[in-house]
């Protein structure tokens, strides 16, 4: 892949979206989403999702969220493989963290697989920690880390 970070446009997923965010989830992921689940997420409230397409069109990642109270919650973000290691999945959550901005978020949560070493280093490296656990989360039996990062929330004025 020759095209460079900048090259990418970030933008709402949209329908026309699916097919390919789809096909990445089950590259990605051993238990991947549903079409039909991805397809459930877009256009409603409090869902904050974004795609990253390269200048040919191909999609290069994706981050899907919900948000209310005060939390983000990362539901799902993958980057294809002819793009990891570039910086991708950052400027995604660089999105994520600019709506976090825009609504006065308090907190960004998500949850990961102990045995995802480099995700879990990713999010360390942006200012996650490990918050808890969540047993046998995964339909596989692998519990899930809760990894959360605390923002500026909002202040009150005297």
């Amino acid at each position: 892949m020759s095209a460079s970070l900048g090259a990418l446009t970030v933008r709402e997923a949209r329908p026309v979206d699916l097919d390919a965010v789809a096909e990445l989830e089950r590259a990605s992921f051993p238990i991947p989403w549903k079409r039909e689940y991805f397809a459930a997420e877009i256009g409603i409230a409090h869902r904050f999702n974004r795609v990253a397409r390269a200048p040919d069109g191909t999609l290069a990642g994706y981050v899907f969220c919900a948000f209310a109270g005060g939390e983000i919650h990362v539901n799902k973000i993958a980057v294809d493989p002819s793009w990891r290691r570039r910086g991708v999945a950052r400027l995604l959550m660089q999105e994520v963290f600019d709506l976090g901005g825009r609504i006065a978020a308090e907190e960004i949560y998500l949850e990961v697989r102990p045995s995802n070493a480099p995700a879990r280093n990713f999010y360390v490296g942006l200012g996650f920690r490990d918050m808890g656990r969540r047993v046998e989360y995964y339909a596989d039996g692998e519990d899930a880390l809760v990894m959360s990062l605390f923002l500026r929330g909002p202040t009150l004025s005297s």
